[in-house]
């Protein structure tokens, strides 16, 4: 499983730029293949003013050298105070230099681990569950459509296409007749 770490690597091309921001590099373990550089702004005004020189930078300064990697940067912006709903449409949907994350209205300086894990559960999806469900024997509606969908070519020749037409006409035919049906 992919997860993403804190690094030790100095960033001096951006600190040097931005005298007073605070920035940090988190990458997977795995070959680097995801980097995200994350600065903290006290307000959202700090932000606004400086995200695209900062975008600007990064796609100068920052060339990771695993293979895919340069495909995989992100830079996470923190805010302590809101960002407007339309400045975070537009930095979200950026693509210049890196994908671009806002987070805002953290009310505090969050530590390194609480930004490792909302990385973690932002990108990777850390805080999702696989859970395995039994399919459902009671509904009618699969046992009901089940002799006409039974045996349906799946290939791309004109006459499966045909058959799978025709499958489709039987299938609103049946829903029409039944719709107001309770199961």
């Amino acid at each position: 499983m992919i997860v993403l770490s804190k690094k030790d690597i100095d960033l001096g091309f951006l600190t040097s730029e931005f005298k007073g921001l605070k920035v940090e590099l988190f990458s997977s373990d795995a070959l680097s293949f995801i980097n995200c550089i994350v600065c903290w702004f006290r307000t959202s005004q700090d932000l606004m003013g400086q995200w695209e020189d900062i975008q600007s930078i990064i796609s100068l300064g920052f060339k990771p050298e695993a293979r895919f990697s340069k495909w995989n940067i992100y830079l996470v912006l923190l805010s302590e105070t809101p960002v407007d709903i339309r400045d975070k449409y537009v930095i979200e949907n950026d693509r210049y230099a890196a994908r671009k994350i806002v987070i805002d209205g953290v009310h505090r300086e969050l530590t390194t681990e609480e930004v490792e894990a909302k990385l973690n559960i932002e990108l990777l999806g850390a805080d999702l569950e696989l859970r395995k469900n039994a399919p459902s024997s009671t509904s009618t509606l699969k046992l009901a459509i089940a002799p006409i969908i039974k045996n349906v070519p799946v290939d791309s020749t004109s006459s499966s296409k045909d058959k799978r037409g025709e499958v489709v006409n039987k299938l609103i035919e049946y829903y029409k007749q039944n719709e107001n049906k309770q199961g």
